[in-house]
């Protein structure tokens, strides 16, 4: 939490609060602010002590304390928005009433693929799991922990008939078998069964370079290299058929909410 803190001491940009000129350089106060806090930060040692005035003109200062040191946080002339860094050098900009991230949303929308863009994956689907529904393509890894711990909702929201899940194999380089199951995958139409580590026994795995076929191979380097031209990282990643990345191994409601389902 700390090292989270401390980043905030970054250099930041200036950002106008939504309370209109008449409010700039009028800061919250103390209570509204902590109430604010409140709403990310589950600390019950942090106590905002003062908010004042901040160098940069439109932003206030918040002086805390934890664990009896004391820290700067930068907010709006309403206490409603929190101004972070983060480990890339990139200002943070968190909503704390909604807890949304306005940054990593305005990043989302910046990368938006096209609707050519995403049409074009099709080309690269695995299989397709769930026969109606919101179209989502899922860059996963079949030796990711953060994909087997994502999959069970998107299976059941697929059941549900919610959503159609596009898979495309994007096995990354650590994992030692990722890219020899992927292929496997694709070679024995393994479909979604084979993205469950539990489907792979000892016995599968001794046979595994025998499920190797040049079709799946192709396939599966096609997927990487597409995945990195579309700016995939890690896996679990989505795209949905907006063209909408969304990243991460997310609790259902937030994933409902990224995805735009009910």
């Amino acid at each position: 939490m700390r090292k989270f803190l401390l980043v905030t001491t970054a250099p930041v940009l200036i950002f106008a609060s939504n309370q209109g000129k008449e409010h700039i350089n009028v800061c919250p106060s103390t209570q509204v602010v902590a109430k604010n806090l409140s709403n990310i930060f589950l600390l019950p040692n942090l106590k905002v002590i003062e908010v004042k005035k901040a160098p940069i003109k439109g932003l206030c200062e918040a002086v805390i304390k934890l664990n009896g040191e004391k820290l700067p946080l930068y907010v709006d002339s309403s206490g409603r928005y929190l101004l972070l860094g983060s480990g890339n050098g990139l200002s943070q900009i968190i909503d704390l009433q909604t807890k949304e991230n306005l940054t990593q949303k305005e990043i989302q929308e910046l990368n938006k693929l096209s609707q050519e863009e995403v049409k074009a994956l099709d080309k690269y689907v695995a299989f397709t799991y769930g026969k109606k529904g919101k179209v989502v393509y899922l860059f996963t890894d079949p030796e990711c922990p953060f994909c087997q711990r994502l999959e069970p909702t998107l299976k059941k929201l697929a059941d549900e008939g919610k959503i159609q899940v596009k898979v495309i194999l994007f096995p990354l380089p650590f994992h030692p078998h990722a890219r020899e199951k992927a292929v496997a995958i694709v070679c024995h139409h393994i479909g979604w069964k084979g993205l469950r580590g539990s489907y792979w026994t000892d016995e599968k795995m001794k046979n595994l370079s025998k499920w190797q076929c040049k079709e799946g191979q192709k396939l599966v380097e096609e997927s990487i290299k597409i995945g990195q031209k579309y700016g995939v990282s890690g896996t679990p990643t989505m795209i949905t058929e907006e063209g909408k990345k969304v990243v991460g191994a997310l609790p259902e409601p937030m994933l409902k909410k990224e995805l735009g389902i009910k």
